[in-house]
């Protein structure tokens, strides 16, 4: 008689084909696990809000200071993925659960966020588009580049018309998203200045700027109560990626921007002349 055991794994894959099963990278999935802990541990006083602000700031610049070849983790999307998700949840749950937000502004929240996602969607699969069909498709590095390529240090591939790789996307960004990026990153500024002045107006004691406009003023006593707290931090957090998207469209304004209109100013020139 023969006997024979099943794993978990002989379980879970029963009947499926082994070899086109992917295993999920943890580093993709630590960052779900990772800013909700921080957001937790941050709503329990002003003083532990600042640290961890800081120390997420400061990862942040690390990251991007150090060299491109070293950010070829899914990590950064994973985190901006879990960014969005767990400051809008905190949105549903939290903030509008205060039932001080009207049908109107929310409204306009869902519509600004909707266009940041679809932006960032079209950024992703034009990326991956051009990565699977394009020219640059199995090029290997070479010392010698085309006038129009360029080798990615993240991809490892020489990728046309590229104007920088964005590891918080996980994707280079081209002429042929760029426009889509540039969009994606307007709304997404729209929607955070919109949502932290909802939030922060909801949970702190407001004053009117002008007509129907509100700032927050007095944010004394949000730690009190779990649902402000987790709110107001959740606030604080969005500042802070406020501020990196702000510095992301001055850079594209000073230096690509100018370059992805060069071709166009150029035919304008050459038509004229």
């Amino acid at each position: 008689m023969v006997m024979s055991t099943l794993t978990i794994q002989d379980v879970l894959y029963l009947g499926s084909n082994k070899s086109n099963i992917k295993k999920i990278d943890k580093d993709a999935i630590l960052p779900f696990l990772i800013l909700p802990l921080l957001l937790l541990a941050a709503t329990i006083n002003r003083t532990i809000t600042i640290i961890i602000m800081v120390v997420i700031g400061m990862c942040a610049l690390y990251i991007i200071s150090r060299p491109r070849q070293k950010n070829r983790s899914p990590f950064f999307f994973s985190w901006t993925l879990s960014s969005g998700v767990w400051m809008f949840l905190v949105y549903e749950i939290a903030i509008l659960g205060l039932l001080e937000i009207t049908q109107f502004e929310n409204f306009i929240f869902f519509i600004l966020l909707l266009c940041t996602c679809y932006f960032f969607y079209k950024v992703k699969a034009i990326a991956d588009f051009e990565l699977a069909t394009g020219p640059s498709k199995g090029k290997e590095y070479s010392p010698v580049l085309t006038s129009d390529s360029h080798y990615c240090q993240v991809c490892q591939i020489e990728v046309n018309d590229r104007f920088f790789h964005s590891i918080w996307w996980n994707c280079c960004i081209v002429r042929q998203n760029y426009m889509h990026f540039l969009a994606g990153q307007i709304f997404a500024f729209s929607t955070l200045l919109f949502g932290i002045n909802l939030g922060l107006t909801t949970v702190c004691q407001p004053f009117l700027l002008y007509g129907t406009i509100l700032l927050p003023e007095n944010c004394e006593n949000v730690y009190y109560d779990f649902q402000y707290a987790i709110a107001f931090v959740c606030c604080v957090y969005a500042l802070g990626y406020l501020c990196i998207v702000t510095f992301v469209l001055m850079h594209q304004i000073v230096i690509y921007i100018p370059k992805y209109m060069a071709p166009q100013w150029k035919k304008l020139v050459s038509v004229t002349v």
